[in-house]
């Protein structure tokens, strides 16, 4: 059983492992010359196309995904706050939770994708973010 359980640990690990930005750039490679409908039925639809003068177009995509990472004293709380400070955040009243240095690092993670397309067919793009990866 711990054998099976170590054996799946290190599959996933081996697989987080493998996505980089040069397999996204092989990836984004292989979509030149796809026509325009092949492009959306793989990623969807644009966050936003921009058409110019000349009848081309560049279809954009990006994502953005921002995490919290909590800060320890939460956790681990060393006396320094009293328990009405430390949850105070969690018993704010709002709708919304306040998030500040005080409360840990707030991580954003993005990736914006553009694709040159010119009679529909993709002829170029290119990418620029923190997390443009693929596998």
């Amino acid at each position: 059983m711990f054998k099976n359980i170590m054996l799946l640990a290190s599959l996933i690990f081996g697989l987080s492992a493998c996505a980089t930005s040069e397999n996204y750039t092989a990836q984004l490679n292989s979509e030149v010359g796809k026509t325009a409908p092949q492009l959306t039925a793989k990623y969807g639809t644009p966050s936003h196309v921009k058409r110019l003068a000349n009848g081309d177009e560049i279809y954009s995509y990006v994502s953005i995904n921002e995490q919290v990472l909590p800060n320890p004293n939460y956790y681990f709380n060393n006396g320094f706050m009293t328990e009405d400070e430390m949850f105070a955040p969690f018993t704010y009243g709002g709708d919304a939770i306040p998030v500040g240095s005080y409360m840990g690092e707030i991580v954003t993670d993005y990736c914006n994708t553009k694709f040159y397309l010119k009679n529909n067919i993709v002829t170029s793009w290119q990418w620029s973010g923190n997390s443009c990866v693929a596998m």
